[in-house]
């Protein structure tokens, strides 16, 4: 049985948030009621990187693993890390031992991107899966490793096809919610069940209801998948404001 919130006190959730990200915390804000308060610390590798790649992973997940610490001084009850790529990158195992590593340090169970995205599509039984991400091409290839170790079959995938260099002086996932939406719309999803849109950087959180309407299939993304596995995991559910099919199975 679902437990309720005592509304006299605030579900407290810790939020570790790439530097550069400006999409996770609005939509964490938006996705619950006043009853869950978010406390953010922000996260940035200690080196210099002109690319994403594995070395900047490792990197920014090293400052991670020290830096969620501080995120118990605000006494949080849940914590969340807002990177996918870091995340997935090394396959299933390593975003295991990832999770286990930051929720061991905060000393409260942490969800991250990766498996939340899996645990979501288990949730929704599906196992076809079209994938549309913001990502240039090294992302994309590390994703697709990842996604290989799971059960589900990938029917389509689409990523950012430019040069990394030509990505790299605007990246798709700075687009505006429309954008993301013409560029999602743009890719076909025949014979997926569902349709997975990774990075937590992407608006597409903002745009999953109008998306469902119009290609009549569940949409996944980064931040919404998060959102729930953390909801469900801490009983809070009774606190959220539903966005997507998701949120009604």
């Amino acid at each position: 049985m679902e437990s309720k919130p005592d509304p006299n006190k605030r579900f407290r959730l810790g939020l570790l948030v790439p530097a550069g990200n400006t999409t996770f915390e609005p939509d964490f804000h938006s996705a619950f009621t006043h009853q869950v308060s978010i406390h953010s610390h922000r996260v940035t590798a200690q080196g210099s990187h002109a690319y994403e790649s594995y070395e900047s992973m490792d990197d920014i997940n090293k400052a991670a693993v020290q830096e969620v610490e501080k995120l118990a001084i605000a006494k949080v009850n849940f914590g969340a890390y807002g990177f996918t790529t870091a995340t997935f990158y090394r396959g299933r195992v390593f975003a295991e031992q990832l999770q286990q590593r930051l929720s061991q340090v905060l000393g409260v169970p942490v969800v991250i991107p990766a498996l939340a995205l899996l645990e979501a599509l288990a949730h929704l039984k599906a196992k076809k899966i079209s994938v549309v991400t913001p990502y240039p091409e090294w992302n994309n290839q590390t994703l697709k490793e990842f996604l290989s170790e799971t059960p589900f079959e990938i029917v389509s995938f689409k990523g950012d096809e430019r040069p990394k260099e030509v990505a790299k002086q605007n990246y798709l996932w700075h687009q505006s919610p429309d954008e993301a939406l013409a560029f999602i719309k743009q890719v076909s999803h025949k014979g997926a069940d569902a349709i997975v849109l990774a990075c937590t950087a992407w608006r597409t959180f903002e745009v999953i209801e109008e998306l469902e309407a119009d290609l009549n299939i569940p949409v996944v993304t980064a931040n919404q998948a998060t959102i729930w596995s953390l909801a469900r995991r801490a009983a809070i559910e009774s606190t959220l404001h539903p966005r997507g099919k998701l949120f009604n199975i």
